[in-house]
């Protein structure tokens, strides 16, 4: 695949899916994601963020701005095909000079969680980051305790690196950070994987056929 010089600094871009798509996030979305992020699974949702629950939808939509302000930052909604918004990825970090960035601070309420939908909006990103922004190496980072993200990584043909011991303060105690990567020399037999994955004839009655680690393992 070849590779730019120097990777694109990452913008929210709208890009369409079969099961929903990714689109910028902005400060009209701060309603309906307060609704679906303070459920009654809120206490899950936000367990390994930085940051909330959040008090009020007022303070919700401020951190949305916050969010959406910051140029370094690009934060990408999850849509699905009746248009409700039910998540965010981010892309941050950047060192465009040596083609890396981060996929982090990831939203997935719990309408999305455990669906095609989730694995379909990482695809997207992922696919986006190498073939379009023209990065070399895409890193996950999450807590030690932060099962199901680490999970989601192993499953994606992430790589684990290691741990940084008390790598962060999250909300106030200290967190040993898995480090996870992936890069582009990797991305062409992920893409293969994630998309006979998602292939409809992978499924039947809504159930997958084959899982992506067998599907890793026939290829």
């Amino acid at each position: 695949m070849d590779m730019p010089a120097e990777a694109k600094v990452p913008v929210a871009a709208v890009i369409n899916g079969r099961h929903g798509s990714l689109r910028p996030l902005g400060a009209s979305d701060a309603s309906m994601l307060y609704r679906h992020s303070h459920d009654d699974n809120v206490a899950t949702t936000w367990a390994e963020m930085k940051v909330g629950p959040f008090v009020d939808e007022a303070a919700f939509a401020q951190h949305i701005d916050d969010l959406v302000s910051d140029p370094k930052r690009a934060f990408f909604g999850v849509v699905d095909l009746e248009g409700a918004i039910l998540g965010w990825l981010c892309l941050m970090e950047a060192r465009v000079a040596h083609q890396v960035v981060e996929l982090g601070y990831v939203l997935f309420t719990s309408g999305i969680q455990r669906t095609t939908l989730a694995t379909e909006a990482l695809y997207l990103v992922i696919r986006h980051v190498f073939e379009e922004l023209g990065y070399r190496r895409l890193e996950w980072t999450c807590t030690a305790q932060n099962n199901r993200s680490r999970v989601a990584a192993d499953r994606l043909g992430f790589t684990y690196e290691g741990t940084l011991r008390e790598g962060l303060l999250l909300k106030g105690l200290p967190r040993d950070i898995c480090m996870y990567s992936m890069l582009s020399s990797e991305w062409p037999s992920r893409r293969t994987t994630m998309e006979q994955w998602l292939d409809p004839a992978n499924f039947s009655d809504g159930r997958q056929l084959r899982s992506m680690n067998e599907i890793r393992a026939d290829l």
